[in-house]
C-alpha cells in the first residue's frame, strides 16, 4: 500500500487495512487509569487527550501500489497475512500476499537507497597457483550496477615492462559474464577489468596479479560483496535491490533482476543491482531440481529521497544574582544561549547527493554561528572517545561517521563525479611529475569534471581545488629496501589513516625517480599507528634492474619505501594555511594540458610551490611530456634509513627559490608499424638550486638527460641501447652509456653482448671515485626445461683512466624449481671490487605456507650514515609464513646486516591464535640491534598482544598490549625511551534488558619527549545500562571514570600542556513511570579529584557531589512539566548549595516545544560550571526535526 505523505490512523495488531471509504469510531465507556500492567495496557483505557487528532508524518513506502477501482460496499477490508477476515473482499492486499510468499519460500526482496554501494571485480576462476604465458585464463566480471553500463572488459597489462605498463590484450566481456584469455608473453603481466557506461565513462579496478593464488577466498560461482575499484569515473545513483535467500535446493537455478545465479553450496545466494529511478517489478523464480517457484515484488525506486535530524535549543533568561566575572566586573543580568545541530542525507530529483551536518555547541547566541570553519580539537576527541556522556545506552547502537569533520560543520555535495566537500579529507592532487599533494587535512575539497570525454574515457577538464588549517604535520621517512618487510618509522602515534605508502625505484647517482608505485592498505602492508612499524606482505629488496655489464652486481637502481604521514608535535603551535589545486584539460583525444599550485604557510615550512605541464599521447608507451615547477621557500625535510629505521639520517629542507624543468618522450614502434618490436626514448631534466618537493631537495644546479632505445628485428635477435649523462654546479659528473644485443641460438640457448662506458667526477669523494672505464661483458643462459635455469658471465675493463678501479667480473646464476612448492634463485661473483652475491630459497604452497631465505653481498655498498669499518660480510635475510592448523598462523622474519664494525639484526615474530569461534589471540615481536664500536650500540624491542572475543551470549571484548624499549648511545645522542600502552574494552549483554561496558585506556611513556610526550595516562571506564522491555517504567544509566593525566591535556586548541589531574567521577541516572503521565528521576554525581598546573606544581584537592531530584508530567502532544530539587556540595570550599527548579513546556505541532521555567538555586545540574549564578527565570524554545 503506497502511503500517503501524513498518517491519520494507527492500528495496533498483526493486522493490515485498506481504506476505501470513512470509519465512524463509536463511542464506548473507558478505563481513564492507563498504568501498565506486566508490561500491558488494561483494557478500555484511553488518555486524556484521547479525542486529539493529531497529524503524524510518516516516511514513503517504496512498495508499489498501482491501485484498485472504485469500489462499494463496506469499502474497507481487514485482512491478517493477506487472508480476508472482515470486509469487502474486492478491496485486496497483494503485496502482503506477495511478502508471505517470499516468507514461505525462504526469500528475501530489500530496497536501500541512500546505502548503495558501487561494486566492481574481477576473479580468475580456479586460480591456486601462478600462471605462466600462453595458459588459457577464465575471468569472471563482477558488478551490482549493469543497467549503467554499455560494455566492458578484461585488459592484460604488462606492469613490469621497462619503458612502463604495457596494454598487451583488451578481450571484451560482459559485466557479470565469463571470457577466457590466454596469457601474453610480458615481465609481470596482469589483468584490469574496465567498464564503460553510455557517454565512454569508465571504472576500473586494481590489478589482479597472475603470480599466485588468489587468497582473498571468494567463491567464483556465488556472487559477493567484494569491490577493487581503483578508478572510478561512472556515475551510479539510484537505488539498490538485494534478493537474498537460503535453503535452494542442489541444482536448482535462481533467475532475478535479469540473470540467472548460481546459489552455493549450501543453497544461499544473494543478488544485488542497482537500478535508475522508477517503477520496477521484481521477480524471482526458482526452477530445477523438483522447485518450480515465481514470486513478483513492485518497487518504486524514488528519484529524489532524504533522510535528518535536526534540533534548535535557544533559552532566554535574567540571572537574579549575576556576580562578577573573572575580570571583576559585573556579569549581564539578561543572557541568551542556543545550539544547532543537524544532520542530513539524501539525493536531489536533479542527482545531487548531499550530506550534511553541524553542531554550533552551546554558546551565546551572537557567537554560535561565528568560527564555524575553525578547527576546533574537542569535536574530534569527542568523537573519538563516543563514550564522554554515557558509554552505554543499552539499546545495541552503534556509530558510523559518515560526516568526518574537526570542526563544527560537514558539508558534501556530490553529482556525476563533481563534489565540494568541507570536513576531513585527503589531498588527490597529483598527475604532476614533480608537484603533488597527500595530506590528510581540515576545511575545504573540491572536483570538477566536464561529463564529455576523450575517446579513452578521461574526462575532457579536471579542476581539484583544497583549503585547510592543518593542526597536524607531515612526517616522511624514506627507507631503502632491506630484503626484509619490516620498517620503523621515525615517529610514533601517528594519525590514523593519514599515511600514503609507496615503492620508488630512483637512479643512485642522479637521484630521478624512474617509477612510483602506491600500496594499498591490507593488501600490500600493514601499519601499527601507536608503534609506528610498517610491515610489508612481501619483503621488499634494495636494488633492482642493470644490463649485461655489471656496475652494481645486485642491481644498478635503488627500491625505496616512501612513507608520508600526519602527526601532532610534542612541542610547539602550528598556525597558518595549505592550500593549492591542480587543473587539465584535454585539448583533443590526445593531448592534455594541466597547471598545479600549492601553498604551504606554517612556522616550520613557508613554501609556495606551481607549475604547469603537457602531455602529448598516442598510447601508453608513446608519448611526449613537458613540465616546469618552482618552489619559493623551505617545504618538509625527511629522514633516509638503510636498515629499515634503526639508523636514521635527517634531511632538512631547502630553502630559497629554485625551479625544475622536465621533458620526456618515448616512441612505441607498433604504434608506427604493427610489424616492429621494440621503442625508443629520450629524458631532460634541470633543477636548480633552492627546488624542494617531497622528491627532491636541490642544493645546486642540476642537469641530466638521457636516451634508450629496443629493438627486436627478429625473435631471435634484439639490441638495446642507453645513455644516461648528471651534471651539477659543485662539479659532480656521472656518465654511463651502452649498447647490449640478446641473441636467441635456441629454445634452450641465449647470449647476450654488451658494452659499457662509465665517465665520473665526484669532486667529494675519495680518489676511485673519478675517472673513466669501459667494459664488455658476455653472458650465456640455459633454460633446460620451464623449472630450471642457469647462467654464465663474464666481463673485463678494456680501459680505464683516473681513479675508477678496474671492473672484471666472472660468475654463475640459477633459477631452479626443485620440487612444486619450491624455488631457489641465486647467482656468485668474484672479480675486482671483490665477491658478490645473491641466493634466494623460496616456498610458497599456494595454500597454507610461505618460508624464504635469502642472503646479498653488494661489493662497494654504502651504508647512510655510516662509515664502512671492516670487512662487509653482507645481509642474511630468513622469513615466512605458515598456518599451523585452522586455528593458529604464525610468521617471522629476521634480518641479519654484517656491514663490517657496523652490525644489525632485525628480528619479527608474529603468531595468529583462534582457540575457538569466538577467541582470538595476536601477538607480535620486533627487535632491533645495533653493534658499532665506532659509533655506539642501540637496541630497540616493539612487542604487541591483542586478544578479542566475541561469543553468541552477548560478551564482546578486545584489548590490546603495545611495548617499545629504546636503549643506546648513536653518536654520542641517547637514544633511551619506553613506551607501554594498552587499550581495552569489554562489552557485556547481561539480558535483553541489561548491558554493561568496561573500557581502560593506558600509556606510559618515558623518552626525550621527540617523538611522543613524556608522562603517565590511564582512563578507566564502566558504564551500565538497564533498558527494560516488558516492562518500560524504570530505565537506570550508571557511569563510573577513572582518570589519571600526567600529559597535562592540550587546551584552547594549542599543543601546550593544560592541567593535570588525577580524579574518579561518578554519575547514576534514573527514572521511573508511576503511569503514562508521572515519571520520577534522579541523578547522583560525585567528583573527587586532584589537579596541577604544571608539573611544578603540588596537587590539590578539588571534590564535589551533586544529587537532583525530580518529577515530570507529560501529556502526548500537549505538555511537559518538571519539578526538581538539586543540592550540591563543594568539599573544599566547605559550601553546600540547595536549589529547585521548575519549569513547563507546551508542545506546539509535531516539531516544536516553548518552556518557561524558574531556577530557585544559584548553580546547575553541570559538576564543572563553577559560577554560582544561575537563579533566576528562563524560556526555552525547543525545535527539533
Amino acid at each position: 500500500m503506497k502511503m500517503n505523505n501524513t498518517l491519520r490512523a494507527v492500528l495496533i495488531a498483526s493486522t493490515s487495512m485498506v481504506w476505501g471509504g470513512a470509519v465512524t469510531a463509536q463511542e464506548a465507556d473507558f478505563e481513564t487509569s492507563c498504568a501498565l500492567v506486566n508490561g500491558v495496557l488494561p483494557a478500555n483505557c484511553t488518555q486524556d487527550n484521547a479525542s486529539e487528532v493529531v497529524v503524524v508524518p510518516a516516511g514513503e513506502n517504496n512498495e508499489l501500489d498501482r491501485g484498485n477501482a472504485a469500489v462499494g460496499g463496506d469499502g474497507f477490508l481487514i485482512s491478517i497475512d493477506g487472508q480476508p477476515v472482515i470486509g469487502d473482499t474486492r478491496v485486496e492486499d497483494e503485496i502482503r500476499k506477495t511478502d508471505i510468499a517470499l516468507s514461505n519460500a525462504d526469500v528475501q526482496v530489500k530496497f536501500d537507497g541512500l546505502g548503495a554501494v558501487p561494486r566492481l571485480d574481477l576473479v580468475a576462476v580456479d586460480q591456486t597457483e601462478a600462471f605462466e604465458a600462453g595458459d588459457v585464463v577464465t575471468f569472471r566480471s563482477r558488478t551490482n550496477y549493469p543497467a549503467y553500463l554499455s560494455r566492458g572488459e578484461v585488459r592484460m597489462v604488462d606492469i613490469g615492462n621497462a619503458a612502463g605498463p604495457k596494454t598487451l590484450v583488451v578481450v571484451p566481456v560482459q559485466p557479470n559474464g565469463s571470457v577466457s584469455v590466454a596469457i601474453p608473453e610480458g615481465r609481470d603481466v596482469v589483468a584490469i577489468h574496465r567498464v564503460y557506461d553510455a557517454r565512454g565513462r569508465y571504472n576500473e579496478t586494481e590489478p589482479l596479479s597472475l603470480q599466485g593464488s588468489d587468497d582473498r577466498g571468494l567463491f567464483t560461482q556465488a556472487e559477493e560483496g567484494t569491490d577493487a575499484t581503483r578508478v572510478r569515473g561512472i556515475p551510479v545513483s539510484g537505488g539498490a535491490i538485494t534478493v537474498y535467500g537460503k535453503g535452494v535446493r542442489a541444482g536448482a537455478n535462481v533467475r532475478t533482476l535479469g540473470e540467472t545465479v548460481q546459489p552455493d553450496a549450501d543453497g544461499s545466494f544473494v543478488v544485488q543491482r542497482i537500478l535508475p529511478a522508477g517503477e520496477r517489478d521484481v521477480e524471482v523464480r526458482i526452477s530445477g531440481a523438483g522447485e518450480d517457484i515465481y514470486l513478483q515484488r513492485s518497487v518504486e525506486i524514488p528519484r529524489s529521497e532524504w533522510f535528518g535530524v535536526a534540533t534548535v535549543d535557544l533559552t532566554f533568561g535574567y540571572r537574579e544574582d549575576a556576580g562578577k566575572n573573572t575580570a571583576g566586573g559585573a556579569v549581564d543580568k539578561y543572557y541568551d544561549r542556543g545550539r544547532l545541530a543537524f544532520y542530513v542525507k539524501g539525493k536531489t530529483q536533479k542527482g545531487w547527493n548531499i550530506t550534511a551536518s553541524a553542531d554550533t555547541g552551546e554558546d551565546e547566541l551572537s557567537e554560535i554561528f561565528r568560527n564555524l570553519d575553525k578547527k576546533d580539537p574537542r569535536h574530534l576527541l569527542l568523537r573519538l572517545d563516543s563514550d564522554k556522556a554515557y558509554p552505554v545506552y543499552g539499546d545495541d547502537s552503534t556509530i558510523v561517521e559518515d560526516a568526518p569533520t574537526s570542526g563544527k560543520f560537514y558539508f558534501k555535495a556530490e553529482r556525476e563525479g563533481n563534489f565540494a566537500l568541507w570536513g576531513n579529507y585527503k589531498g588527490q592532487v597529483n598527475g604532476s611529475h614533480f608537484l603533488r599533494n597527500e595530506r590528510t587535512l581540515y576545511g575545504f575539497q573540491g572536483h570538477v569534471q566536464t561529463q564529455t570525454t576523450t575517446s579513452k574515457g578521461e574526462p575532457r577538464a579536471e579542476l581539484d581545488l583544497y583549503a585547510a588549517q592543518p593542526d597536524t604535520l607531515p612526517g616522511r621517512d624514506v627507507f631503502r629496501g632491506t630484503g626484509g618487510s619490516v620498517y620503523f618509522l621515525q615517529r610514533q602515534d601517528l594519525s590514523i589513516g593519514s599515511e600514503t605508502i609507496a615503492i620508488e625505484i630512483r637512479d643512485p647517482d642522479t637521484g630521478r625517480v624512474t617509477s612510483r608505485e602506491v600500496l594499498v592498505y591490507g593488501r600490500d602492508y600493514d601499519i601499527n599507528y601507536l608503534q609506528g612499524v610498517i610491515t610489508l606482505t612481501r619483503p621488499l629488496t634494495g636494488a633492482t634492474g642493470g644490463g649485461t655489464v655489471i656496475t652494481d652486481p645486485l642491481g644498478e637502481n635503488t627500491v625505496q619505501l616512501t612513507v608520508n604521514y600526519e602527526f601532532t608535535p610534542t612541542a610547539g603551535t602550528i598556525d597558518g594555511y595549505a592550500y593549492g589545486g591542480r587543473a587539465q584539460f584535454w585539448a583533443t583525444d590526445n593531448l592534455r594540458f594541466g597547471a598545479t599550485g600549492l601553498v604551504e604557510q606554517t612556522d616550520i615550512a613557508d613554501q609556495t610551490a606551481y607549475g604547469a605541464d603537457m602531455r602529448y599521447e598516442i598510447s601508453d608507451t608513446t608519448f611526449l611530456e613537458l613540465e616546469y615547477a618552482r618552489t619559493e621557500g623551505p617545504g618538509f625535510g625527511s629522514s633516509y634509513s638503510s636498515d629499515g629505521g634503526l639508523i636514521v639520517t635527517n634531511t632538512n629542507a631547502v630553502g630559497g627559490t629554485g625551479e625544475a624543468y622536465m621533458a620526456r618522450g618515448q616512441v612505441d614502434l607498433k604504434d608506427l608499424n604493427p610489424d616492429l618490436n621494440g621503442q625508443l626514448g629520450a629524458y631532460y631534466e634541470k633543477r636548480r638550486a633552492g627546488f624542494s618537493t617531497l622528491d627532491y631537495q636541490t642544493t645546486v644546479d642540476e642537469e641530466l638527460w638521457g636516451v634508450y632505445g629496443e629493438y627486436a628485428p627478429t625473435e631471435r635477435l634484439s639490441y638495446r641501447l642507453y645513455y644516461d649523462d648528471f651534471t651539477d654546479d659543485a662539479g659532480k659528473v656521472a656518465r654511463e652509456g651502452g649498447l647490449e644485443v640478446t641473441y636467441k641460438v635456441s629454445e634452450r640457448l641465449t647470449y647476450d653482448f654488451g658494452i659499457e662506458h662509465i665517465d665520473k667526477v665526484t669532486p667529494a669523494g675519495a680518489a676511485d671515485e673519478t675517472g673513466n672505464r669501459t667494459d664488455v661483458a658476455v653472458r650465456a643462459t640455459v633454460t633446460v626445461n620451464p623449472q630450471l635455469e642457469y647462467s654464465v658471465f663474464g666481463q673485463a675493463t678494456v680501459s680505464r683512466s683516473g681513479g675508477l678501479a678496474r671492473n672484471h667480473r666472472v660468475g654463475a646464476g640459477v633459477k631452479y624449481q626443485f620440487a612444486q612448492n619450491w624455488t631457489f634463485e641465486g647467482e656468485i661473483s668474484d672479480g675486482s671490487r671483490g665477491v658478490g652475491a645473491l641466493a634466494l630459497l623460496s616456498y610458497d604452497n599456494g595454500e597454507d605456507g610461505t618460508a624464504y631465505f635469502g642472503y646479498t653481498l653488494d661489493p662497494g655498498r654504502s651504508y647512510n650514515g655510516v662509515d664502512l669499518s671492516g670487512k662487509d660480510r653482507g645481509q642474511f635475510v630468513v622469513g615466512g609464513t605458515r598456518r599451523m592448523s585452522q586455528a593458529v598462523d604464525v610468521y617471522a622474519e629476521n634480518t641479519y646486516d654484517l656491514f663490517g664494525q657496523h652490525r644489525s639484526l632485525t628480528s619479527t615474530y608474529g603468531i595468529n591464535y583462534a582457540r575457538s569461534e569466538f577467541l582470538r589471540y595476536s601477538a607480535s615481536v620486533e627487535v632491533g640491534r645495533v653493534d658499532d664500536r665506532a659509533n655506539g650500540d642501540f637496541d630497540r624491542t616493539a612487542l604487541s598482544f591483542g586478544v578479542r572475543y566475541e561469543n553468541q551470549t552477548g560478551v564482546t571484548g578486545t584489548a590490546r598490549l603495545e611495548y617499545r624499549r629504546d636503549r643506546g648511545v648513536y653518536n654520542n645522542t641517547s637514544r633511551d625511551g619506553d613506551t607501554i600502552a594498552l587499550v581495552s574494552t569489554l562489552r557485556y549483554k547481561i539480558d535483553e534488558e541489561q548491558r554493561l561496558l568496561f573500557s581502560f585506556d593506558g600509556s606510559y611513556t618515558d623518552t626525550d619527549g621527540s617523538s611522543i610526550p613524556d608522562g603517565r595516562y590511564a582512563e578507566l571506564t564502566l558504564g551500565y545500562a538497564y533498558r527494560p522491555i516488558e516492562n518500560d517504567r524504570l530505565n537506570v544509566l550508571l557511569k563510573y571514570t577513572y582518570l589519571h593525566d600526567l600529559y597535562g591535556q592540550e587546551v584552547d586548541g594549542t599543543n601546550d600542556p593544560g592541567p593535570r589531574q588525577k580524579s574518579h567521577v561518578l554519575s547514576l541516572d534514573a527514572s521511573y513511570d508511576l503511569n503514562r503521565n508521572w515519571t520520577l528521576g534522579g541523578k547522583l554525581g560525585g567528583r573527587w579529584s586532584q589537579s596541577s598546573p604544571d608539573a611544578t606544581t603540588a596537587f590539590q584537592d578539588n571534590d564535589a557531589w551533586l544529587a537532583v531530584a525530580n518529577a515530570r508530567y507529560h501529556l502526548t502532544h500537549k505538555w511537559d512539566v518538571l519539578v526538581e530539587g538539586r543540592a550540591l556540595r563543594a568539599e573544599q570550599a566547605g559550601v553546600t548549595e540547595y536549589g529547585v527548579l521548575g519549569a513547563a513546556y507546551r508542545h506546539i505541532g509535531n516539531n516544536y516545544k516553548v518552556g518557561v521555567g524558574y531556577n530557585f538555586g544559584k548553580f546547575s545540574d553541570d559538576l564543572t560550571d563553577l559560577t554560582y549564578d544561575d537563579k533566576g527565570m528562563f524560556i526555552n524554545l525547543i525545535a527539533k526535526f
